[in-house]
Formats: structure tokens, C-alpha cells, sequence
């Protein structure tokens, strides 16, 4: 046996352990390529059927048929990311269903989204999914723009109820009950202060019955019989109550006015006449409350009414009352600066809906966003 024989198969062996690791790395290499090749795109069909209704400023079309507001703002975006991860155009058809209809057909799996001023709650979240929410608020209650007034008309509007009328109508009585006694007793003993017929006696009476009253005390009529310093001792005494009583009377009637119908909160509606939209959630917040409310087919129904003095108040989602009255109610509705039931706004899809994922993500990019906050003062405007 010679000495390359016998290196011959030493050699061999070496060069199938440097092959093997070869073969293997490159089989990893096919297999990774393979797995990256059939890496699946997002299934997106290239029609989406989106509930949606008019709802200011979350959707609304104009005379063109062109849909706008802040749900469809979103939509925009969220349409670009499924076309961009799907690899082909994705076109929106927008199908107009009331609130019910709308939520039958997102069960239903009848169309792939809404897009509206949806809210999320328990009830609806067992019949369906919802987005991640893009717009929290709550319950909102609009009045009249003579609440907002202070001051003066106040102040008139006190004098001239029936509070304060009836409160000076008994001081009145009081003094023409002295002012006669006074008459009585000296028409005859004080005929130059008194006796000047019975009309213009009882007045100047009356005259002497008011500053003694208010202490001025002028001294042009006094009276000089046993009886009518009589009167006017208990007079004088009575006056230190009747001036204490009438102040606090008249205090309590100006306070009373101006806080009646005065409506600063929730605590407040149940002595209102409050309206509200019918099948809103609203509705349910006042009947758990036991608060009467008139029902009206939509917000502008019930804001109409309230500009018109028919109601007291509106109770609604908060973002729609402020648009509303930002809009097209400017001077005669303003929305109070409290929100109560808090409520997040999202968008609707079928269970198991596969855009979900994607769609949160726009959701969450675009409200993070700081323009966000200037697309919302867009539609809402300045509240106070």
C-alpha cells in the first residue's frame, strides 16, 4: 500500500465535510427565500360597502352627493392603507341606513364597515366589533341663549315676576292700611296735613306711611291725636320688620328668578323640559334618570324647538350639539362646558373582520397626529 493510496481516502472525507454544510446552508437559504416569496398580502375586496348616515359633523353629503366629516376623513386615510397593502385600487360604495338599519347590517356581515357617529357600548359590542376609538366625548345638553345672559335683563326679568310683584303688592296693602288709620284719625284734629278730601288725605297718608317706613322721618306730617301716634308707634316698630322682611324677600325672589330654569348640569334636567333624538343613547341616560324628555326625529328637530322657546334644554352627543349650534344655531343655542356618560366614537365591522388590524393602525396614526386637534376645531369651532 503506497502513501497517496493511502491519502486518497483522507482527502475525500474532508471534502464531504466541507460540502455537507454547504448543502444545508443553502437549503436554508431556498427555504427562507420560499418562506418570504409566499408571504400572503392583506385580502382587501376592491369594493368596500360602507354603512353610513348624515350626521354632522361625523358624515355629512352635500348637494354634489359627496361625503364629508370627520369619520370620513378617517375613511380617506384608511381606504390609501388598504389600497397600499392590498397592491391594488380599493373603491368605497356608501350605503345610507338609519342607526338600527346600520347595525343589522354590520351583524349581518351585509356590508364591510360604518362609518358614522357610532358609539361603542356592552349591548352593541356582543352583535359586533368595533375599531380602536378615534373621538371620546359624551352626552351634551344645549340651551337657550337667554341663559347665558346675566346682568341687567336678569335683574328685569326678576322685577317684573310674579314673586317680587306679589311681594310689593303686600308692602303696598300694608301702607294704605296705615295711610287709611292715619287719615281717620286726624282729617279732623290735623286738617292742614290731613283733611284735603278723602282722596288726596289717604295720599299724603300714604306719603307719611313711606318715610316713616324708610326712617327718613322728613317731619312735614305728624301726627298730633292720641290715635294716630298710636298708629305710628306701631308703625315705626312694625317698619323695622316689614323693611327686614322685605329685603330678605326681594334678595330671595332676585336669587330665586335667576336660578329658575337657570340649567348648569345633569342635576338640573329634572326640572326642565328637556328633548332628545329618538333611539339615541341619550334617550336611555334620561329614562334611567326618570327625567320626561320629547322625543324628536333628529338633532336639528330638537334644536329648532329649543331655539323657539318650546323646550328648555337638549340633551344629545356633545360633539352634535356643538356642531350643530356652532353652525347653524350661532347666538340663539350654546352648548354647556360639561359632558357627562362619557362615550368613545369608532367605527364598526363584522366579527372577526380581517381590516380590523389595519384599520386601528390608521386610527391610532391619525389621531396622534398633531393636526388632529385642528381638524376637529375645524368642525366644532370655539366653545366656551
Amino acid at each position: 500500500m503506497t502513501f497517496a493510496s493511502s491519502v486518497r481516502p483522507g482527502i475525500l472525507f474532508l471534502m464531504l465535510l466541507l460540502i455537507i454544510p454547504a448543502i444545508g446552508l443553502g437549503q436554508e437559504d431556498g427555504q427562507d427565500d420560499e418562506a418570504v416569496d409566499v408571504q400572503p398580502q392583506l385580502e382587501v375586496p376592491d369594493k368596500l360597502i360602507v354603512a353610513t348616515r348624515e350626521v354632522p359633523p361625523f358624515a355629512m353629503r352635500n348637494a354634489d352627493g359627496q361625503w364629508s366629516g370627520i369619520s370620513i376623513e378617517l375613511l380617506r386615510a384608511i381606504q390609501a392603507e388598504l389600497e397600499y397593502k392590498s397592491g391594488h385600487e380599493v373603491a368605497i360604495e356608501f350605503k345610507v341606513l338609519s342607526l338600527a338599519e346600520m347595525l343589522d347590517a354590520i351583524e349581518n356581515s351585509e356590508v364591510d364597515l360604518a362609518a358614522a357617529a357610532l358609539t361603542m357600548n356592552y349591548d352593541r359590542e356582543k352583535r359586533m366589533d368595533f375599531t380602536h376609538s378615534f373621538h371620546t366625548s359624551g352626552l351634551g345638553i344645549a340651551v337657550g341663549s337667554k341663559q347665558r345672559g346675566s346682568g341687567w335683563s336678569g335683574i328685569i326679568e326678576a322685577v317684573f315676576s310674579k314673586t317680587f310683584m306679589r311681594i310689593v303688592a303686600g308692602l303696598f296693602l300694608a301702607m294704605l292700611i296705615s295711610a287709611v288709620g292715619i287719615y281717620l284719625f286726624e282729617r279732623r284734629h290735623n286738617r292742614e296735613q290731613f283733611n284735603k278730601g278723602w282722596i288726596r288725605g289717604i295720599s299724603a297718608g300714604m306719603w307719611w306711611a313711606a318715610v316713616t317706613l324708610t326712617t327718613v322721618g322728613y317731619g312735614d306730617k305728624v301726627p298730633r291725636t292720641l290715635g294716630g301716634r298710636m298708629i305710628g308707634l306701631v308703625w315705626m316698630f312694625a317698619g323695622l320688620f316689614i323693611i327686614a322682611g322685605f329685603t330678605a324677600a326681594v334678595t330671595s325672589a332676585l336669587t330665586l328668578t335667576e336660578l329658575r330654569g337657570r340649567i348648569s348640569g345633569p342635576a338640573d334636567l329634572s326640572k326642565a323640559k328637556v328633548a332628545t333624538v329618538t333611539g339615541s343613547t341619550s334617550v336611555d341616560y334620561l329614562r334611567s334618570r326618570h327625567i320626561m324628555s320629547t322625543k324628536h326625529p333628529d338633532v336639528d328637530s330638537a334644536l329648532a324647538s329649543l331655539a323657539t322657546h318650546k323646550c328648555d334644554a337638549v340633551v344629545y352627543d356633545a360633539p352634535i350639539l356643538k356642531y350643530q349650534a356652532y353652525q347653524n344655531y350661532s347666538g340663539e343655542v350654546f352648548v354647556l362646558p360639561v359632558t357627562f356618560e362619557r362615550q368613545s366614537y369608532a367605527f364598526a365591522l363584522p366579527s372577526e373582520s380581517p381590516l380590523r388590524e389595519v384599520i386601528n393602525q390608521v386610527l391610532l396614526r391619525q389621531t396622534s397626529n398633531p393636526s388632529w386637534e385642528d381638524i376637529l376645531a375645524g368642525y366644532f369651532g370655539e366653545q366656551e
